[in-house]
């Protein structure tokens, strides 16, 4: 806090911090009133049946005590990973508030729907825990593609780092480029498949 009172500091910052929640919610209205019905022009003239992706922040306004909650679990547990990082001699990763607040509130949100409090203080924990321990873990393979030092706060970073930087040990490069590929088909390919049922949230025009 420097010269400021501790106290004042922490009200400071509490006040921060609802401001920057209260801006956040601003931009999901605005994405979940204006952009996604201005969607449907592409949806029906360029790509039929198009479903726009959004931001893991649109399920804030839908449960904003979960939102809360998963935040500061998530952020208890990448303290409590960094801390046994530490210990145990490894790179500390310090905990960021920014993938802490979207991944660990949007892990709150889903774990209180599915477990009620407990399944969003529990899965926003191990989510802490996950964007803690993964890049610890994907950092060698980082330093070997020439990033060293380098780290990403979300976990499915961490995970595809892993797969891909191991993989590189045994296929090489070109095996590399193969996988990457082959994930770009996967992704492109069901495009192009016509199915018998109806996506999710599709709406049928009378």
């Amino acid at each position: 806090s420097g010269d400021m009172s501790p106290y004042l500091y922490a009200v400071m910052s509490a006040m921060n911090f609802a401001v920057g929640v209260t801006i956040v919610y601003s931009g999901v209205r605005m994405i979940l009133g204006d952009l996604i019905p201005a969607f449907q022009g592409i949806a029906t003239k360029i790509i039929p049946n198009a479903i726009p992706a959004v931001d893991c922040a649109v399920f804030f306004t839908y449960a904003p005590t979960a939102v809360v909650l998963g935040f500061l679990s998530s952020f208890i547990g990448g303290i409590i990973g960094m801390l046994i990082l530490g210990a145990v001699g490894g790179v500390l990763i310090i905990p960021g508030l920014v993938p802490h607040f979207f991944c660990g509130a949007t892990a709150g949100i889903y774990g209180n729907a599915t477990g009620g409090r407990r399944g969003a203080a529990v899965g926003a924990f191990l989510n802490g825990l996950a964007i803690t321990f993964l890049p610890a873990l994907a950092l060698p393979v980082l330093g070997q593609l020439g990033f060293q030092n380098t780290t990403f706060g979300d976990a499915d970073f961490a995970v595809m780092g892993l797969v891909l930087g191991n993989a590189y040990e045994w296929v090489g490069m070109a095996g590399i480029y193969g996988i990457v590929a082959i994930a770009a088909l996967v992704l492109i390919i069901p495009n192009f498949i016509k199915t018998k049922g109806k996506v999710i949230n599709y709406v049928e025009e009378e």
